[in-house]
């Protein structure tokens, strides 16, 4: 009996993926239905080698075009605001992103894109030129900069542990495992490597760079690629660069958050395409990118030119060919649910997300429209240009 307990649970939903939307889903689910929760990871949650593992990610409205996107952010700021309010959590530090304008086509393109996006739905976007730019944001260097008032810096691996911490409150059950097969048999079993066996009525697998190991024919699929991150002190006084004095920025390749939660600097290449294999990826940043780094600050904020690195740190991003997500479920069986491919700019939607795909596997109407995030290949949307969805979180 106790080695039929060991190696048997029961559940009404298993999580497969304990980075930012498997937690949030988790959340979602516990908030919404009394259901048993089994969330299984296989490093465990918010472990080194998920998408979502950070100190800070970026909070934006601006998506170019993509009044979606733009529509999905206004709905995921209130999921937020709600997750604070309940946890009594600080998550979300308002700041506003400062798009710069560069030398880059698709970049300035985007920018401006957004700036009329963001007017035409009289969100309060802003343009600054000249000294008014340098009055304004006087640690950045630039002919114009768009301002986008929403964004802001989410606080990454407090909102993932903030969110489980919830999760678990209600009951749910985390596990560190490594799931290797799922299968309908009657009933869902998911197993693990330890030779363990879940019996679920309900799946959702959420497991980012890994995702392509648990696809069927014919789904969506993600090439990882691996993402460099460094962490830069400024020369001068830090305090120029905290939340309450510099927003959150994009250059033409770069993209970079405000000193919140570290005593850094965040900048990374956006233009940046490694595709890996996650299990074998080196964990190191190149030196060239570091290099990189200092060069664009060199250009757009010389403070933080030859300023100390203060951490560097590598993460994979789960990349679709449009750099749209996929939430849906398994159009062969209705009891599992995917949500992957999330493409570097996910973690922002991650309560909206978390919400969407609890409603899909609860069997509930999906309060957005997600035929855009379809699993199937026929119903994909092209990519528009190469910066539609303006990269960079």
């Amino acid at each position: 009996m106790i080695q039929e307990q060991v190696l048997h649970l029961e559940a009404d939903v298993c999580i497969v993926g304990g980075g930012v939307m498997g937690v949030a889903t988790a959340y979602a689910i516990s908030r919404m239905a009394e259901k048993k929760i089994i969330l299984i990871d296989r490093y465990g949650l918010g472990n080194e080698y998920c998408s979502s593992n950070d100190v800070n990610r970026v909070f934006r409205y601006a998506y170019g075009n993509e009044k979606y996107y733009t529509k999905m952010a206004i709905a995921s700021l209130g999921l937020w605001r709600e997750i604070e309010k309940e946890s009594r959590q600080e998550l979300l530090i308002p700041t506003g992103l400062l798009m710069l304008e560069g030398e880059d086509q698709h970049a300035n393109e985007f920018n401006e894109s957004s700036f009329r996006t963001l007017t035409g739905l009289g969100l309060g976007a802003k343009l600054y030129e000249g000294q008014e730019l340098k009055k304004r944001f006087p640690q950045f260097r630039a002919r114009r900069g768009f301002f986008d008032p929403h964004g802001g810096v989410l606080l990454a691996s407090k909102s993932l542990e903030t969110m489980a911490s919830q999760a678990r409150a209600k009951g749910t059950r985390i596990l560190e495992k490594h799931v290797t097969a799922f299968r309908d048999r009657s009933g869902l079993e998911i197993e693990t490597s330890e030779g363990q066996t879940i019996r679920a009525q309900k799946l959702v697998v959420a497991v980012g760079p890994w995702s392509n190991g648990f696809l069927k024919n014919g789904f969506t699929s993600i090439t990882p690629t691996r993402q460099q991150v460094v962490y830069l002190r400024p020369s001068g006084d830090i305090e120029k660069f905290r939340p309450t004095s510099c927003p959150v920025f994009f250059t033409d390749h770069h993209y970079g958050l405000p000193a919140a939660g570290i005593d850094g600097v965040k900048i990374s290449n956006k233009e940046l395409i490694d595709p890996v294999d996650p299990e074998i990826a080196s964990r190191l940043v190149d030196p060239e990118q570091i290099e990189q780094s200092r060069a664009a600050c060199r250009k757009f904020i010389p403070d933080l030119a030859d300023g100390e690195v203060v951490k560097s740190k590598v993460c994979f991003y789960d990349m679709t060919a449009n750099s749209d997500f996929v939430v849906d479920r398994d159009p062969e069986d209705s009891d599992i649910v995917y949500g992957y491919g999330f493409s570097g700019h996910g973690f922002k939607f991650a309560p909206l997300i978390g919400r969407l795909l609890a409603e899909l596997v609860l069997d509930r109407e999906p309060s957005f429209d997600l035929t855009r995030f379809s699993s199937r290949n026929s119903d994909r949307k092209p990519q528009v240009t190469r910066g539609h969805l303006g990269k960079g979180e």
